[in-house]
């Protein structure tokens, strides 16, 4: 994951450091690391011949500990916009530390840690640092394996306090249908300002679409809702359909990709991409569904694009003015 050109560097400091700090690897030597920068990047694999392994056994939850108590030392209050820790194995001690040392700071807006082998009660965590974090927009915690346990108690609870939050994802967690439902009849039903969700690769199935339809009929905010790589069949595509329509429009990029949709769940969510309700879905993501040939045939015949016309055939992409539909046999 990239950063801005300001973001903290290693080794051999910018010539005009602006707070130059002695922190410890996992390794047990130290870097150096500019901790005046309102980006702090410590996804740094400069080197082709760095791999991520050594990126992530690189700064552990005590490095996480030093930035702060060197920013104590200083009578110094963190000043970073953007904190970006992905493929850094702090774990749930680092998760601990992060919550304390951004308690109530209200510079930060994005906090991406994906892959950093935070697991349930790091989470708790999180969760705590989301409920005091005044301006905090996105945060990024996919790749952490935290189960239902999670995303319940202080997670839901500070998610359900925060007011700025506009991007989650929680991709890859092992959340569950239980952990999905979990969020779907607590923070996310009401949430003011969240606009994206990603819960791809959660092992989520048809039961929890119930939960989903319900948080859809009476959220406010949400546009974009990611769903793939999951086992959501056609039941679940009806489900769906159905809280898109009590939606009423709010929602307008779904993806549903790599599940388990088959011709039957596709024909539901084309027919109402189609359709005078479905028009304000923007784009539909139902690639790699096992939908068959045969299947994508008759549903771009009865849309009005037939896979042998020149002027509609773009692959996978299915173009409806501005809109877009993703479909494939596969």
């Amino acid at each position: 994951l990239g950063s801005s050109s300001q973001s903290c560097s290693f080794g051999s400091m910018a010539a005009a450091a602006v707070m130059p700090v002695s922190l410890p690897t996992s390794s047990g030597s130290r870097e150096v690391l500019d901790l005046g920068y309102p980006v702090l990047n410590l996804q740094k694999i400069a080197d082709p011949k760095v791999s991520i392994h050594q990126c992530a056994q690189k700064y552990g939850s005590q490095g996480i500990r030093s930035i702060f108590e060197k920013l104590e030392e200083r009578e110094t209050k963190p000043i970073f916009e953007e904190i970006v820790l992905s493929d850094n194995n702090i774990g749930d001690d680092g998760a601990h530390f992060l919550a304390q040392g951004l308690e109530g700071n209200a510079k930060l807006k994005r906090l991406i840690l994906p892959r950093t082998n935070i697991r349930t009660a790091g989470f708790q965590y999180l969760g705590a640092l989301l409920g005091t974090a005044p301006n905090l927009e996105m945060l990024v915690a996919s790749g952490n394996l935290c189960d239902a346990l999670g995303v319940e108690g202080h997670f839901s609870a500070g998610l359900s306090k925060n007011r700025s939050l506009k991007s989650l994802c929680l991709a890859a967690c092992r959340l569950g249908d239980k952990g999905v439902a979990a969020l779907c009849n607590g923070p996310l039903k009401t949430h003011p300002s969240l606009e994206h969700v990603s819960l791809n690769y959660n092992r989520l199935e048809d039961g929890v679409t119930r939960d989903i339809t319900k948080m859809l009929a009476v959220n406010q905010t949400l546009c974009y809702l990611e769903l793939c790589g999951n086992s959501i069949g056609p039941e679940g595509a009806e489900q769906l359909v159905s809280g898109l329509i009590a939606n009423k429009g709010k929602l307008t990029r779904l993806g549903l990709g790599q599940n388990n949709l088959r011709l039957a769940g596709a024909r539901v969510l084309c027919n109402h991409f189609t359709s005078a309700q479905g028009t304000t879905l923007e784009y539909l993501d139902l690639r790699h569904n096992i939908v068959t040939f045969k299947g994508v045939v008759e549903l771009r015949s009865k849309m009005g694009k037939p896979i042998d016309s020149d002027e509609h055939n773009k692959g996978w992409m299915i173009n409806f003015g501005e809109r877009q539909l993703m479909l494939n046999a596969l």
